[in-house]
């Protein structure tokens, strides 16, 4: 079953920041893990009508899992994904840039 984590935590393990739309996952081979993050349009859409994330179609696709052979070539790095219509499966689609993220500097740190 998908796993609620912090925005900043999953937009991390990702390497994307949110999407006004789009899904983004990334599928970790050395912990054989995949992480998806949201769009906004989703967050928005749950907190409207009382639902979380783990009711999004995309993580039901998610939770049964993935095609390995179909995600080798895109594995640890940032895919924009969808749902395929015939099977219902989490497939990448494109893959887009990693955002690294880094702790913002405070005024102190910079001296």
């Amino acid at each position: 079953m998908s796993r609620l984590e912090p925005a900043d935590t999953i937009e991390a393990k990702v390497g994307a920041k949110r999407h006004p739309t789009d899904h983004i996952a990334r599928a970790v081979s050395i912990t054989q893990r995949v992480y998806l993050l949201h769009p906004q349009a989703c967050l928005d859409e749950t907190a409207s009508v009382g639902t979380t994330l783990q009711d999004c179609p995309y993580s039901h696709a998610l939770d049964r899992g993935i095609h390995r052979a179909l995600w080798r070539p895109y594995q640890d790095q940032p895919v924009i994904v969808r749902i395929d219509q015939l099977d219902q499966d989490l497939t990448p689609y494109r893959t887009i840039p990693t955002v690294t993220h880094r702790k913002q500097d405070t005024a102190d740190e910079r001296l």
